[in-house]
């Protein structure tokens, strides 16, 4: 038989233990972090969550893939009608680019600026280009000035 007196001072040398164990158990119960071992905090040891200079890490640049821009459709080209001829005849319209170039006599099948002329009519020629098509008449009004509107007084000059 043992000496109570080794019984007495080895439950003395157990009992700090059992009161640790008891406070981590109750610290449990009141906050569930407590459970959770100090290495999965790493990050937040590394950057302190009130501290002025606590910024998330870099993020890794994210490749991004781009599909190629479809080619540009060609606009059609800036001519003026000025006169349709249709008679005798194929039909033929007479073009001009600009203000001071020569004007062009054109014919249905024609190539005008990239675009094939496809359609003369009494006022209006239309030209085609793949699948797109684009008018142009004669007398149009983007090459009119533009008209006061209606309720507008005239100006007296001053």
């Amino acid at each position: 038989m043992k000496n109570p007196s080794h019984l007495a001072l080895s439950l003395l040398c157990l009992l700090p233990s059992l009161a640790i164990a008891q406070e981590a158990a109750d610290r449990a119960k009141t906050n569930p972090m407590a459970r959770l071992p100090l290495e999965r905090f790493s990050e937040t040891r590394q950057r302190p969550l009130f501290s002025a200079t606590r910024r998330p890490p870099p993020l890794e640049p994210v490749a991004v893939r781009r599909d190629p821009e479809p080619p540009s459709q060609p606009e059609p080209p800036s001519l003026m009608l000025v006169g349709v001829l249709i008679g005798g005849q194929a039909p033929r319209a007479l073009v001009r680019s600009g203000p001071a170039d020569k004007v062009r006599n054109v014919e249905i099948g024609d190539d005008v600026g990239g675009w094939r002329v496809v359609e003369i009519a009494p006022r209006r020629v239309v030209l085609a280009r793949d699948t797109r098509t684009s008018s142009i008449a004669l007398f149009e009004a983007k090459n009119r000035p533009a008209k006061a509107p209606a309720n507008a007084k005239p100006r007296r000059p001053d």
